[in-house]
C-alpha cells in the first residue's frame, strides 16, 4: 500500500474495521468452540450412559445424566455476565444434580452488545380503516305482566349495522328486563296540618300596546293580588309591583321613524338654535325645544306615546330658545323630578325656568337681574336635591341655588346655620368670576371657580357644613383652572402652576399637590393645552384626559392614581372627543378620532394603551364617517354618523349600532342612493326608557324627532305579521 493510499481518511477507516473485525471473529469462534464442546460432552455422557445400561444396572431404577444452566453475573471472567453450564449423574434420583453428582462445568459469556444500527425509514401511511358501526340501546317501558309482574323496562342493545341510527329487531344482540318489585302497604295516615295562610288571587289583565311601539297589539299582565312592594293586597287590582309575567304581542311590525311632525311639512322643527332636549327616567318624561312655524321656538314635551305636544309658549310674540345658554337640565329633588332651562319671555330677558312636565308646573324661577340674567357665561350643576346656577348682570356675578320651589343665593341655603351664612356672605362679598371655568357638586361639596383678590382666579370648595376653602395654586397669578372631576374625598383639576398646564389634586381639607409634570415631547417646554375637547375621564384606577403634547393635535393620555404613572395611550390617535361628547359605560370610553388611515371615525379605550384603539371604520380608507352623536345603551354603542352599508352604499348620516368592533346600519329614514337625512345635523342621540330619540330628515317633513326602539324593549315583543 502506497503512503497516499495510507494517509487516506477513508482507507484509514476500512483498516481499522478490518482489523476491529477481526477481533469479533476471533470472540464468535471461542464462543461457538466452547458452545460445541459442551454440546459434544452432553452427547459423550449420554453415550456412555447407554452403555452403562447395557452393561450392569447400578440400582434398581437407572440413574440419569443431567445437564443444568445457572445464569451468572457480570464479574472479571464475564464483563458482560453470561451462563455457567453444569454436567453430571443424578444417582440419588431427585431430578436435579447436587454438588457430588457434578462431573463438568463450563462457563458461556455473554459478548459484548454491538453498536446500534442506522434508523430505517419510516414507512407510508396506511389508508384509514372504515368506520365501525355505532352500538345502539333502546330501553321500553313494560306494563304489568309477563315478564315482570308490577311492570319495569326491557332493555334492548346491539349493532347499527344498517346506519339508520335505529335499534332494528333483527340487530338486537341482547334483551335483558328490569322489573320492578311490588308496591309496599300503604301507611298509616298522618295527623292533619295546621291551615296555611290566605292564599292571594291571581289576576290576569289585558291593555292595549302603547302606540309607541306596536301600533296594534295587546299586553297581557300576570300577577298575585299580594301587595308585593308598593301595591295594595286584596284590592282586585294588579299594582305594578305585583306584576309577574307579561305577555306582548304586535299584530304589525314594531313602530320607528317619526314621533310627529312639529312643523307640518317640509319645514324645520329644529335648528342650530332651537333643538335642546332632555329624558328624566324618574318621570319618563323627554322635553325639547322646537317651532311648529307658529309659535316660534318654545317649550314641547312628548306624550306616553311618544307623539309631541306644546308645553308652554313662553314667549308669546317671539322666540324664548328654551336652554340656549344651559341647555334643559334635569334633576331628583325632594318634590319629584324637575327640567331646569334658560329661557326668555319677551318681558323679563333670559332668566332660569323650571318644570315638572306640565304646563301648571312651568314657570320662571325669578327676576335676578334686569335684562338677561343667564348669558353664555353661565353654568349649571346638581348639587344637594337642587342645582346651583350662576348669573351675570348689573349686580356682578353671583350664584343661587333651587329646587325648583325655593330659590335663594348659594351663601344663605335653607341647610346652613345662620352664623354659617353670615359668615359666607362675608366671605363672598369679596368674590368675582363665580364658577367660570368649574362648577361641580358632589358629596364632598361644591367646586366652583372664583376670582379673590388677594389670591386671584382659584378654585374653592363650599363643604355641605358651610365652610369655604380656597386653593391657591399659582401663588403669583391666576392658576385659571378649566376643567376637573371629583374623585374619593377630592377633585382632580387642570390649572396653570405658573409654566403651563399640570393636573392638581385637592383635599377636602384644604390641602392640595401637583400630580403631573409633563413637557412637550423631547423638550424642556411645559405642557400649555391640557384637557381641551375629551377633558377628564375615569375609568377605574386610572384618569384619561387629552394633551397637546406634540404638534397641534391632542393625544390620549392615562395617570393611574395608585402610582402616579402617566402614560400615552396613543400616538396615532388625534383629536379625540374633538367633535362630541364622549360615552362611557363604565369599562370602556367610546369618542370621536382622527386616524391619519381612516379620516375621523368612532374609537375607544380601556384606560391602557394596548386598549385605546379604532372601534370601527365607517366609511372605509381616508374617508371620513363625521360622528355627530353617541350614546351607549343595551351593551351596544349608537352613533349618528355616515357610513358604507352592506349594499355598498353611502347611507348617509344614519343611525348605526355597534357590537364590539363591528357596526351594522340601524335606522335610516330617508334610505335609498342619494339621500341624505341628515342625521344629528341638529340636536344629540338621547337614550330614553324605551327608543333612542334623534332628528333627522326623512325627505317629506323636513328636520323632525324620529324614534328608534331599543333592543331590550324589541326583545321583549312577539310580532306576528
Amino acid at each position: 500500500m502506497s503512503s497516499t493510499e495510507n494517509n487516506n481518511p477513508r482507507a484509514r477507516r476500512d483498516e481499522q474495521r478490518t482489523r476491529f473485525l477481526s477481533r469479533e471473529n476471533i470472540v464468535k469462534m471461542l464462543k461457538t468452540t466452547v458452545v460445541l464442546s459442551a454440546l459434544l460432552l452432553s452427547i459423550w455422557a449420554v453415550a456412555l450412559n447407554k452403555s452403562i445400561e447395557l452393561d450392569q444396572a447400578i440400582t434398581e431404577e437407572d440413574s440419569t445424566i443431567l445437564v443444568e444452566t445457572e445464569g451468572r453475573e457480570a464479574d472479571v471472567y464475564c464483563p458482560e455476565g453470561g451462563a455457567d453450564i453444569f454436567l453430571g449423574t443424578d444417582f440419588d434420583g431427585n431430578g436435579r444434580l447436587s454438588a457430588n453428582e457434578i462431573t463438568s462445568s463450563t462457563k458461556v459469556c455473554h459478548g459484548q452488545q454491538g453498536l446500534s444500527g442506522p434508523q430505517g425509514q419510516s414507512g407510508s401511511n396506511g389508508d384509514n380503516g372504515t368506520n365501525g358501526n355505532s352500538s345502539l340501546v333502546n330501553l321500553t317501558a313494560l306494563s304489568p305482566g309477563i315478564p315482570c309482574q308490577f311492570g319495569g323496562v326491557q332493555i334492548q342493545s346491539g349493532i347499527d349495522s344498517n346506519h339508520n341510527l335505529y335499534l332494528d329487531e333483527e340487530e338486537v344482540e341482547t334483551n335483558a328486563h328490569v322489573c320492578d318489585g311490588q308496591l309496599g302497604e300503604e301507611g298509616p295516615e298522618g295527623q292533619q296540618g295546621v291551615d296555611g295562610s290566605q292564599g292571594y288571587s291571581a289576576l290576569i289583565e289585558q291593555e292595549a300596546a302603547p302606540t309607541s311601539i306596536c301600533p296594534q297589539g295587546i299586553i297581557m299582565q300576570f300577577g298575585v293580588d299580594d301587595g308585593t312592594d308598593h301595591g295594595t293586597p286584596g284590592d282586585g287590582i294588579l299594582h305594578e309591583d305585583e306584576i309577574r309575567e307579561s305577555l306582548r304581542i304586535c299584530s304589525e311590525q314594531l313602530f320607528e321613524g317619526l314621533t310627529g311632525d312639529i312643523f307640518t311639512g317640509l319645514g324645520d322643527a329644529m335648528s342650530s338654535t332651537c333643538d335642546e332636549s332632555e329624558w328624566n327616567s324618574g318621570s319618563n318624561t323627554y322635553m325639547l325645544s322646537a317651532t311648529d312655524g307658529t309659535n316660534g321656538c318654545e317649550l314641547w314635551v312628548l306624550d306616553e306615546e311618544n307623539m309631541p305636544s306644546l308645553l308652554m309658549d313662553i314667549h308669546q310674540s317671539g322666540d324664548s330658545i328654551p336652554g340656549k345658554e344651559l341647555g334643559i337640565y334635569s334633576v331628583e329633588t325632594e318634590r319629584g323630578p324637575r327640567f331646569f332651562f334658560d329661557a326668555d319671555d319677551g318681558i323679563h330677558g333670559r332668566e332660569l325656568w323650571v318644570s315638572d312636565g306640565t304646563a301648571v308646573g312651568t314657570a320662571m324661577l325669578g327676576d335676578m337681574e334686569t335684562g338677561d340674567a343667564i348669558d353664555w357665561n353661565a353654568k349649571i350643576t346638581a348639587w344637594q336635591d337642587g342645582v346651583v346656577f350662576t348669573t351675570n348682570g348689573q349686580q356682578g356675578h353671583r350664584m343661587w341655588w333651587s329646587n325648583g320651589s325655593v330659590t335663594t343665593t348659594i351663601w344663605q341655603a335653607p341647610w346652613f346655620s345662620g352664623s354659617a351664612s353670615s359668615e359666607l356672605l362675608n366671605q363672598s362679598s369679596a368674590l368675582t368670576s363665580l364658577g367660570q371655568g368649574v362648577l361641580q357638586g358632589d358629596e364632598s361639596g361644591l367646586w366652583f371657580v372664583a376670582k379673590e383678590s388677594q389670591i386671584g382666579l382659584e378654585m374653592m370648595l363650599l363643604t355641605v357644613e358651610g365652610q369655604l376653602r380656597t386653593y391657591d395654586l399659582q401663588p403669583f397669578g391666576d392658576s385659571s383652572p378649566s376643567t376637573g372631576i371629583s374623585i374619593d374625598e377630592g377633585f382632580v383639576v387642570v390649572a396653570s402652576d405658573g409654566t403651563g398646564r399640570q393636573l392638581a389634586h385637592l383635599d377636602i381639607d384644604g390641602g392640595y399637590q401637583w400630580i403631573t409634570s409633563m413637557t412637550r415631547e423631547g423638550t424642556t417646554t411645559p405642557i400649555s393645552v391640557m384637557a381641551p375637547a375629551f377633558g377628564i375621564q375615569r375609568l377605574g384606577d386610572v384618569l384619561v384626559f387629552d394633551v397637546v403634547y406634540r404638534g397641534a393635535d391632542a393625544t390620549l393620555f392615562g395617570y393611574t392614581l395608585s402610582t402616579g404613572n402617566v402614560q400615552e395611550l396613543s400616538a396615532s390617535i388625534l383629536a379625540p372627543g374633538h367633535s362630541l361628547d364622549v360615552v362611557s359605560d363604565g369599562h370602556l370610553i367610546w369618542f370621536d378620532c382622527v386616524l391619519a388611515t381612516t379620516g375621523m371615525e368612532i374609537c375607544q379605550t380601556d384606560g391602557t394603551a394596548s386598549g385605546t384603539t379604532l372601534t370601527v371604520d365607517l366609511m372605509p380608507g381616508i374617508s371620513s364617517s363625521q360622528p355627530r352623536a353617541l350614546a351607549s345603551v343595551d351593551s351596544n354603542v349608537y352613533v349618528l354618523a355616515q357610513g358604507i352599508d352592506f349594499t355598498g352604499t353611502n347611507s348617509g348620516h344614519s343611525l348605526w349600532s355597534i357590537d364590539g368592533f363591528s357596526a351594522e346600519l340601524a335606522l335610516d329614514v330617508w334610505s335609498g342612493t342619494g339621500n341624505n337625512s341628515n342625521a344629528g345635523t341638529y340636536g344629540s342621540l338621547t337614550a330614553t326608557s324605551n327608543h333612542l330619540l334623534f332628528i333627522a330628515d326623512d325627505g317629506i317633513h323636513g328636520h323632525e324627532l324620529h324614534q328608534f326602539l331599543r333592543s331590550s324593549i324589541r326583545d321583549q315583543w312577539m310580532v306576528w305579521d
